[in-house]
């Protein structure tokens, strides 16, 4: 049985088609570069950023070849791009996870494997409907959205609610301190966006000019900006935030640095109270509804993270106690 399915035809659909490819796998490449720039040896989650863009990037050049070889260089591109969705919804729970329990953990990655078998199912149809011998991937494809991105939109929220409860970050204090995680969040929006449409275009709520079924520039698009989220955060967000909390805790003076020459104790010992600023920081906290009586705990052993003294002062110390022994000679 022959289709008649091949590459965009239409002046505006091959056009449309070969910039989103070369949209595509342009970011990919520069996206990885800068994942090799800022990688560290022997971390996991960043050696698995950078092999999710290189398997990203085939699928962008699949407009060069001409039949009889756009349907094999098609569908093989198709291996490595599925197999990239699925690395990146491992990479979103392992940045996500410390914010996880147990329970919650272990569903999240169970489901991501679960879902397997129709990814499977998803190359073979890819491969036949490419290559003109079965339209299986008309049936197939509407519902990719469904095993690729659920995971991705709960990352998005469940980033957003702890940046706001477990942080008390506002989004604009968040941006101005870090314009990073700006980049980050406006990212994540982008993506869902481009989801949303490719859903509609695959569903046949609106229809793109010269292209087969199931091909449209919207999920490069959303493929894009969710990798972009991968690469300008590369390390988990619970540490990234972390850094931001001390940063903010550092720059309202909220650290209860009092020197040997400031306290009244022996030389050598160290004055571990709490600023006004940080007894009123852990008021705020316990009353904060927004929080569970679970973490009030973890509220001051941050705080008591954050406020000892730094290192320096054991030094004025015993500067101090040679002082005072050469004068009692």
């Amino acid at each position: 049985m022959t289709l008649g399915v091949n590459k965009p035809h239409d002046e505006l659909g091959l056009t449309l088609e070969a910039w989103a490819g070369g949209f595509m796998t342009g970011s990919l490449v520069i996206m990885a570069c800068i994942t090799v720039a800022n990688m560290r040896r022997k971390v996991l989650l960043h050696k698995l950023i950078l092999i999710e863009l290189i398997f990203g990037m085939f699928q962008g050049t699949s407009i060069f070849p001409d039949p009889p070889y756009y349907g094999w260089y098609l569908a093989t591109g198709g291996i490595f791009l599925n197999t990239s969705w699925t690395m990146h919804n491992v990479i979103a729970w392992m940045k996500n996870k410390p914010f996880l329990s147990r329970k919650a953990s272990l569903i999240y990655i169970c489901s991501v494997i679960a879902v397997q078998p129709y990814w499977i199912v998803e190359m073979v149809a890819a491969f036949l409907y490419f290559n003109n011998y079965n339209n299986l991937f008309t049936h197939t494809r509407p519902w990719e959205a469904l095993f690729r991105d659920p995971w991705w939109i709960f990352t998005s929220a469940s980033l957003l609610w702890n940046i706001k409860c477990r942080y008390d970050f506002s989004l604009l204090e968040l941006v101005r301190v870090s314009p990073r995680f700006g980049v980050l969040l406006i990212a994540m929006v982008i993506s869902i966006i481009f989801i949303v449409i490719d859903i509609l275009s695959v569903t046949h709520v609106i229809y793109g000019r010269g292209s087969p079924d199931g091909i449209n520039p919207y999920w490069k698009l959303a493929y894009v900006f969710k990798c972009l989220t991968d690469t300008v955060v590369l390390d988990d967000f619970k540490t990234a935030l972390d850094r931001l909390k001390q940063y903010k805790l550092e720059s309202m003076g909220q650290f209860a640095t009092f020197s040997a020459f400031d306290h009244d104790g022996p030389a050598g010992t160290v004055d571990r109270r709490f600023s006004d600023a940080v007894n009123k920081r852990l008021e705020l906290a316990r009353k904060d509804s927004r929080c569970s009586p679970a973490q009030k705990w973890d509220t001051d052993v941050e705080a008591l993270e954050f406020c000892t003294v730094p290192a320096n002062v054991y030094q004025k110390d015993e500067r101090l106690s040679r002082v005072s022994d050469s004068r009692s000679v």
